[in-house]
């Protein structure tokens, strides 16, 4: 038991606690229109707690209209200086707060009080929308019968849930709960599954049973109503909506015409117009297509569509520019990495759609539903997966793909011109400038048609410096290091002395996974290269890199240990040939000895050397 527990006593009536405390707590009736009384506690641990999902408002504010929405927050102002303790416990204060706030609204402080004890009961305002027969007639009060409230309890209970039991089985657990005796027998008075149905379906509430039995999300991506369109949101060109998708197409290698599996679609679609403004199509993705995408989104579409064997107009495809908006979902590829590089240099809004939304980017998603089904019809034996795949005897669609990579995205392409300049969009919501100019409901036409202030055109250059992934690196006295290699620049050489002198410089730098002949730093907005230095590394990727840095590694620990070996090795034949040694006795002045015993050795190393020499010219 604990503050705002909904508790059924054993009249029937069900409480909630609005204000717990000791030895007494306040609580409200939620069945009849009461101000709060005081319940001991002792009291209230005997009853049973029951779920107040059944008093819960299971409206969202997308599902309002305007006048409702501001209904609701009128009445709810009302409620300004009573939505306190204070309230809840001084029934001259609330008495007096609620004649002032009726005052002021021309109303009733009755009506105030009456939408008070409302918001008490749900906790939401928006059971102010409600309507209630208490506000209609004052001296009556709607009153359920037993079997009514068995019946409401039992909807709440096993019919409104994620297990989603049927009406028929939500009757028999009531029976059982309600009806029967200690022994299980059914007693002899009881409801008709005639009059729990009835009852059922008057009281019904169709967006309340959508929510309670297969969620929110389910309601809001399949069930809401769709009274909104995406151009009130995107209300002119530049918001793109992004996606990915895997093809429901089996493809070869181009080299051994092997099956290689399915390719991957990414595009970028203008809300508003929806004209394709990206498209890729490739083995592999993540962050790698993203950028690809992205320098598609911006290239010039006929030199794109020529690399393909493909002459089109400029006016079929004319988007060649950055938004200033872009929509995605939660994809790993889209959460960091190149997408906030671009954003953070080009000033573009990232927004982030909520997971399992599909139907909050509808343009995109629509648009992969079409061109997949202009090609379908035409490559089935080709390696098109059909919906019996997964039954027994269906073929093997894996073994039948015969395109490979370049044909197919030559068929994507086609497909993605034809969408842009020929498609007509028949509920598309021409403007009155539009339609006076005539322009046709086509996305290419619409596209030219807007004005494109909200676009950027980049340099391509520096937009693929943009998207490449980051990294922490450091200037050292070596040079700009980084993933453990070393490069340099020769405009950096008072930067690599001062590092020396002062400490690693910890710097941000860009670079190509795929080489790693040179990297680029970036420091305020600008990229400057840097060449690799170890000439062993060069032409080779990050991951060739690392998996040899790796391998050196694991050689590194043998080599210490062999030289640790001949140390050891040296260390014993050193002291056997000391051992060997005996100390001659020294008496005397040992400088003068010295003196005298030096050139004798000299000499005789002198006859040692000549004897050695003759012996190496008699053996050749």
């Amino acid at each position: 038991m604990k503050n705002l527990d909904i508790l059924q006593a054993s009249d029937g009536s069900q409480l909630r606690i609005i204000l717990y405390a000791e030895p007494q707590s306040y609580v409200v009736d939620c069945q009849r229109f009461r101000m709060p009384s005081l319940v001991r506690n002792a009291d209230l641990a005997a009853m049973q707690t029951v779920s107040a999902d059944q008093y819960a408002a299971f409206v969202l504010d997308d599902d309002l209209s305007p006048r409702q929405r501001a209904q609701r927050d009128k009445r709810f102002s009302l409620l300004d200086g009573l939505l306190c303790s204070q309230a809840i416990t001084d029934k001259a204060y609330r008495s007096r707060t609620a004649q002032e706030q009726a005052t002021l609204a021309g109303v009733t402080r009755r009506t105030v009080l009456l939408y008070l004890w409302r918001y008490w009961v749900s906790q939401n305002k928006n059971a102010l929308l409600t309507s209630s027969c208490t506000e209609h007639n004052s001296d009556h009060t709607c009153t359920l019968s037993v079997d009514e409230k068995n019946i409401r309890w039992a909807l709440n209970k096993f019919y409104y849930t994620p297990q989603k039991q049927t009406l028929t089985t939500a009757y028999k657990m009531m029976l059982q709960a309600r009806y029967c005796d200690a022994y299980g027998k059914l007693l002899p008075q009881y409801p008709s599954f005639w009059q729990f149905r009835y009852y059922f379906r008057c009281h019904r509430d169709p967006i309340n049973e959508t929510i309670s039995r297969q969620g929110i999300k389910a309601y809001q991506r399949n069930h809401r109503a769709f009274t909104g369109s995406v151009r009130a949101y995107a209300e002119a060109i530049g918001t793109y909506m992004t996606d990915a998708t895997v093809a429901d197409i089996y493809i070869v290698s181009r080299i051994t015409r092997k099956p290689i599996g399915r390719p991957i679609i990414y595009t970028m679609v203008d809300a508003y117009s929806n004209l394709i403004t990206g498209v890729y199509v490739g083995l592999e993705g993540g962050q790698y297509a993203l950028r690809l995408l992205m320098q598609n989104t911006c290239a010039d579409k006929v030199s794109v569509c020529h690399k393909y064997g493909i002459e089109i107009d400029p006016q079929d495809w004319p988007s060649h520019h950055l938004p200033s908006k872009i929509i995605t979902d939660r994809g790993t590829e889209f959460l960091g990495g190149p997408l906030e590089n671009l954003c953070e240099c080009y000033q573009i809004e990232v927004e982030n759609l909520p997971s399992y939304r599909p139907d909050l980017k509808g343009p995109v998603e629509k648009l992969f539903d079409l061109i997949q089904s202009a090609y379908k019809p035409l490559l089935k034996g080709k390696g098109i997966i059909e919906p019996d795949y997964q039954e027994r005897g269906a073929p093997n669609y894996r073994k039948q793909g015969v395109l490979d990579i370049d044909q197919f995205t030559r068929i994507v392409l086609k497909c993605v011109i034809y969408y842009n300049s020929k498609y007509i969009m028949g509920n598309f919501p021409l403007t009155t400038a539009m339609m006076q100019v005539g322009v046709p409901p086509i996305a290419a036409r619409i596209w030219t048609s807007c004005p494109s202030s909200s676009l950027t055109t980049v340099d391509s250059a520096k937009l693929g410096l943009t998207l490449l992934p980051r990294a922490d690196g450091r200037i050292t006295q070596r040079g700009l290091e980084v993933f453990a290699l070393n490069f340099s620049n020769t405009l950096f050489k008072k930067r690599f002395v001062r590092a020396g002198l002062s400490g690693r410089e910890k710097v941000v730098i860009a670079y190509n996974p795929a080489c790693l002949d040179s990297i680029w730093l970036f420091e305020n907005g600008e990229y400057t290269e840097f060449r690799l230095m170890q000439d062993q590394y060069r032409g080779k990727t990050l991951a060739e890199v690392q998996d040899a840095q790796q391998e050196r590694k694991k050689a590194a620990v043998d080599w210490k240990k062999q030289d640790l070996q001949a140390q050891l090795d040296l260390m014993a034949d050193i002291s056997a040939i000391a051992s060997m040694t005996e100390r001659p006795a020294a008496t005397g002045n040992i400088g003068k000895q010295i003196a005298e015993n030096r050139p004798v050795a000299r000499k005789q190393e002198s006859i040692n050397m000549m004897d050695l020499l003759f012996d190496t010219q008699e053996d050749l």
